[in-house]
């Protein structure tokens, strides 16, 4: 039986292919995580979300609008368990990848004419079914390419770049303060 081989790449440098595709996802997790502490105090991100300018509590609901997103991941994470072995990893990495750009779009396109706040909420729950739909197969699919040596260290930088991820977002946020 022939070693696996995809786009030409096999052995090594089809492993190094893989864990960079998982870590990321990982880094696009955390940097999801991190970004809302930025913007959520921004003057043009209030002069959108005028109900967020100089309310506190509004501006606690919005940056809590992540637990809604966790919504979406753990619905994300239902299909993925209901629907990811037919599907296959790299289809449902695909498919998550592209609800999350997808949510992105819903959430950066809220104009003032329209109702900007709700836009906003929905595109982060549908961010949210993207990244539990990733977030729930990276790790699998990664720990069935890899070899059985080194499997356990591959998923735990999966977990460290999570936290680098989010350490991105709040540079970026200070940076553009």
């Amino acid at each position: 039986m022939a070693p696996p081989r995809f786009m030409g790449l096999t052995g090594r440098p089809l492993s190094l292919a893989v864990s960079t595709v998982a870590t990321t996802g990982f880094v696009l997790f955390g940097y999801d995580q991190g970004v809302m502490s930025g913007i959520i105090t921004a003057p043009a991100f209030n002069d959108l979300f005028t109900a967020t300018k100089n309310n506190s509590t509004m501006q606690a609901f919005v940056t809590a609008i992540y637990e809604i997103d966790d919504l979406g991941c753990l619905f994300g994470a239902i299909f993925i368990l209901t629907f990811g072995d037919y599907m296959g990893r790299r289809r449902s990495m695909i498919l998550g990848s592209f609800i999350m750009i997808l949510g992105v779009i819903i959430q950066v396109t809220a104009r003032e004419k329209a109702t900007p706040l709700a836009q906003f909420i929905i595109g982060r729950t549908i961010t949210g079914i993207g990244n539990g739909i990733n977030t729930s197969t990276i790790p699998t699919y990664q720990a069935e390419c890899s070899r059985t040596s080194n499997r356990g260290l591959l998923i735990c930088i999966e977990g460290g770049v999570i936290a680098f991820g989010t350490l991105v977002a709040y540079w970026i946020n200070y940076g553009a303060s």
